[in-house]
């Protein structure tokens, strides 16, 4: 079997694939042999072992739902920063800017919630929370505005 993209196959072929690499295993071949044949890495025939070891044949199947971490924040939780954020602005809590950054928002999470956020996080959580990244205009504070809205 060549290289190909394992994303491009189906999960039921996937799925086929793994079963019969464990039994070409079973049947004495080597994780190296076994790469060759079924156009993967070694460490991905080692991640196979690895999980009909600990699941046996159940632990070969295609996982279902969502993967990843789960969130920090529960549904309320965001729920109630949702609102927090909607209702009020950094100058509330003492801030000397009126944008939510990923930062103050943290600070905010940390404070409400007791829950530890990096920035990015803070931003991949806004974005799903339907919150679009704020960025200050800069400009000199000099500025002739008659200038500017003419210009």
């Amino acid at each position: 079997m060549n290289n190909i993209d394992g994303r491009k196959i189906s999960d039921e072929v996937r799925e086929q694939i793994r079963f019969d690499a464990i039994k070409d295993w079973h049947a004495g071949m080597n994780p190296s042999s076994l790469a060759r044949k079924y156009g993967t890495s070694r460490k991905t025939v080692y991640e196979w072992i690895d999980r009909y070891e600990t699941g046996g044949w159940d632990g070969l199947k295609t996982r279902t739902g969502k993967t990843g971490p789960k969130p920090k924040l529960s549904p309320e939780q965001q729920e109630q920063l949702h609102l927090l954020l909607r209702s009020s602005t950094p100058v509330d809590y003492g801030y000397q800017t009126p944008l939510w950054t990923c930062q103050i928002v943290a600070k905010l999470i940390d404070q409400t919630f007791q829950v530890k956020y990096v920035p990015a996080s803070v931003a991949r959580l806004l974005k799903r929370m339907g919150f679009s990244p704020q960025k200050p205009r800069w400009g000199a504070w000099q500025q002739d505005q008659k200038k500017l809205m003419s210009g």
